[in-house]
């Protein structure tokens, strides 16, 4: 029963889609809120009125000199009908709601008889509404453009292990959104941002989702940060028809689990490969050493790929292969093993934290000459400066580099690094990308309506970013050319094979 009706809310969101009338609408109470069921309206900008133009029609013919009055729809509550108008010769009326997002009721009368009711009409602060009211018939609701404000939820970590991150790429959204508010790209309306800590945790990023989608009613969310994160919180958008966006994630197949689901990154069984035949190319390794983080989806899977790449498609053997924890200080033991294993290069998989900034340090100080190179797929320019002479030669795959020839991309360095006093690293370019890339697909859907924005997105093709060429796949993740960076005087420059 409740999947039904969240198919039916679902549907009559999108503009021009028939609603039930005459029916009493059912609750979700699970939620916390009396007010929502099914996929939940999108919350837009306080104070914004609603503008309903309701056409009244009998046989095809309108209605004139009919009152037609709406009242918000409150389960176990009395219909309180407090806005109205009445029709003019074409049967039109105009009514604005100034009582926020919600479910409302209508009715039409003339000399005090009523002449029709509909009910479950979703209307959202900001809307411009066309509904056409047919006496004995089912309303059509139509949404025209978009509204003065668009509320977009942003999950990241802004407290715990990764909050430096998240504030980070916090810089990026912002900067973003302030370049598309300043545009004509969505015609006047603006961006605003509703923000969730997730605090570096799964359960964070669930509770964050949970909140903006059942409570705020936003129809799109940027995040959440990490693979293990978006793992967890992914199959809640897809279940509620939200759109949600990773900027950052990387792990294959998170974006496959539904088609509301999309990933701005490169996933790592695209990236490590290419960054994989690149160096081994031009180094010429044969033997090599593995290192990853414990506990980490991203991590782990990274591991798997990088040995699976290395040894069937170029023949390089894996020695060994240690793990550590997060909190973890002393590498000693598992690098005394690698050392003592005599690899050509050693990879390493983890999130960009302090433990592989000590890593870094840590291979030096045991003993592992510089010849021995150090590959990873999260080297940040903050981690380089911290490392010191030991970052010297580490290499890194990644998704942009700050010396790219790509549009804007010159504009966004100045930009941010005035902005967050610290340059920019791939995954804030990332950041700044998501949203830009996200405005585009608002504009050309010219509505907030997530299945609207869904299509769009999925539609993105070979749009100019920072980024590159960027498009979604069919699963839903992005789509352009990776790159290979080397530390050279403490600077991350291009690798070239």
């Amino acid at each position: 029963m409740l999947q039904n009706i969240r198919i039916i809310i679902a549907i009559a969101l999108a503009a021009g889609i028939i609603w039930n009338c005459g029916g009493e609408r059912v609750t979700q109470s699970e939620i916390g809120t009396e007010e929502q069921i099914g996929r939940p309206l999108s919350k837009l900008a306080a104070q914004q009125n609603a503008v309903i133009i309701a056409t009244v029609q009998q046989d095809d013919a309108p209605v004139s000199g009919a009152k037609v009055e709406f009242a918000r729809s409150i389960a176990g509550q009395k219909a309180d009908y407090q806005w109205s108008d009445m029709t003019d010769e074409n049967g039109q009326a105009r009514i604005e709601i100034t009582a926020g997002n919600g479910y409302y009721q209508a009715r039409a009368s003339q000399d005090g008889i009523e002449i029709g009711s509909w009910s479950s009409i979703p209307i959202n602060e900001g809307d411009k509404v066309r509904l056409n009211l047919p006496i004995g018939g089912k309303a059509e609701l139509t949404l025209e453009g978009l509204p003065a404000e668009i509320a977009i939820g942003i999950v990241m970590p802004m407290t715990g292990q990764l909050g430096a991150g998240g504030q980070l790429l916090t810089a990026g959204f912002e900067l973003a959104r302030e370049e598309i508010n300043r545009s004509s790209l969505l015609g006047g309306s603006k961006i605003r941002f509703i923000m969730e800590d997730n605090r570096s945790t799964p359960e964070g990023a669930v509770e964050a989702y949970n909140k903006l989608i059942h409570r705020d009613g936003v129809s799109v969310i940027i995040g959440p940060y990490t693979s293990s994160a978006t793992r967890e919180a992914f199959p809640i958008a897809q279940q509620n028809e939200v759109v949600a966006i990773s900027p950052t994630s990387a792990s294959p197949g998170l974006s496959a689990m539904g088609d509301f689901l999309f990933r701005t990154s490169l996933t790592i069984n695209w990236l490590i490969p290419r960054g994989v035949t690149a160096t081994h190319e031009k180094l010429g390794y044969q033997k090599v050493a593995t290192i990853f983080q414990a506990g980490d989806v991203f991590a782990q899977n990274s591991d798997a790929i990088i040995k699976e790449t290395l040894l069937h498609q170029h023949g390089v053997e894996v020695l060994i292969t240690e793990s550590f924890q997060v909190g973890q200080t002393d590498f000693s033991d598992q690098l005394t093993r690698i050392k003592e294993s005599n690899p050509d290069a050693i990879f390493l998989s983890a999130l960009p934290i302090t433990e592989a900034n000590d890593i870094m340090i840590q291979i030096r100080e045991i003993g592992i000459p510089a010849e021995v190179h150090f590959i990873t797929q999260t080297l940040t320019p903050g981690e380089i400066e911290r490392a010191g002479a030991a970052a010297e030669g580490a290499i890194s795959f990644t998704a942009w580099t700050s010396t790219a020839d790509t549009p804007g991309n010159r504009a966004f360095v100045e930009n941010y690094t005035m902005r967050a006093s610290v340059e920019p690293n791939a995954f804030t370019a990332q950041s700044y990308a998501t949203v830009h890339i996200l405005a585009n697909a608002i504009a050309n859907a010219q509505s907030i309506d997530s299945r609207a924005i869904r299509d769009a997105l999925a539609k993105t093709r070979d749009l100019d970013t920072i980024l590159g060429k960027f498009s979604f796949d069919a699963n839903g993740d992005g789509i352009y050319n990776p790159v290979v960076l080397i530390v050279r005087n403490g600077k991350l420059e291009v690798f070239e094979p």
